[in-house]
């Protein structure tokens, strides 16, 4: 049997209740996995501010979820949530679980499936007049919502969620900056997290490990001062599978 990850290290930072599929294709190609979440995901503050959003939602020209956790959470909040208008997800993970939870096709670009690429699909070209839902988690970045409103939506954000970050004390980062080769981030939000626990005091300790990272922008961010001693490496798409392929590329080396 390929273990291709045999002896590497891994701190797994995703949510405790979506980690245990990643954790275990970790294991399967051979890794020990060190299971840390860097965030907890907890309701969002105005919980029927969030159910009127989706019931606005439902109406809705365009509905675009930014996350699995915005997925989830949708139907945890509104189990009867029924979406009528075209469904579309941000990454290939986002537009699966939309898929499987609204039992309804999911619009997808074509190649590689990145923020840019679902925006360049035609029937996100022309939306005046069309009313765009983006369903989220609080806070978080607004590019989507201001692209759709610059081609003329009118966009409803529906914050379905919120990160908070995981309490780690300085002992317990220590001890996994020290077990570790590699750590995986799945958010800007948790990489950001990581950064300000590790500080000054823990900074060298991290920049030895080889970073995970869901996308291009996220490693942009982790090049702000951090110095990592190994480049990072970004996975293609947000599954353990793909953590797993991005890992195999670089460990062989990174144990020479």
């Amino acid at each position: 049997m390929r273990v291709p990850l045999s002896g590497c290290r891994v701190w797994l930072t995703r949510p405790a209740h979506q980690a245990e599929g990643w954790a275990a294709a970790l294991e399967a190609a051979g890794a020990t996995v060190l299971r840390e979440p860097l965030l907890t995901i907890e309701p969002p503050a105005d919980i029927e501010a969030a159910r009127a959003g989706l019931i606005a939602a439902e109406a809705a020209d365009r509905i675009l979820a930014t996350s699995t956790n915005a997925v989830d959470a949708a139907w945890r909040l509104k189990p009867d949530f029924a979406p009528q208008g075209t469904l579309y997800g941000v990454g290939a993970a986002s537009a699966d679980a939309l898929e499987a939870a609204s039992g309804r096709p999911v619009a997808r670009p074509s190649g590689a499936f990145t923020s840019e690429r679902l925006l360049a699909l035609e029937s996100l070209a022309a939306l005046h007049g069309q009313h765009a839902a983006v369903l989220s988690g609080e806070g978080g970045r607004t590019a989507l919502a201001d692209t759709l409103a610059a081609r003329g939506a009118a966009v409803t954000r529906v914050a379905l969620y919120r990160r908070r970050g995981a309490d780690i004390g300085p002992a317990r980062l220590a001890r996994l900056l020290d077990r570790a080769d590699a750590v995986v981030v799945t958010s800007g939000e948790a990489l950001a997290h990581l950064l300000t626990l590790a500080g000054d005091d823990h900074r060298a300790a991290l920049a030895r490990l080889r970073l995970v990272a869901p996308s291009r922008r996220v490693v942009q961010q982790a090049d702000q001062g951090q110095g990592w001693t190994r480049a990072p490496v970004v996975v293609d798409r947000m599954s353990g599978e793909a953590v797993v392929t991005a890992l195999a590329r670089v460990w062989r080396g990174d144990r020479q």
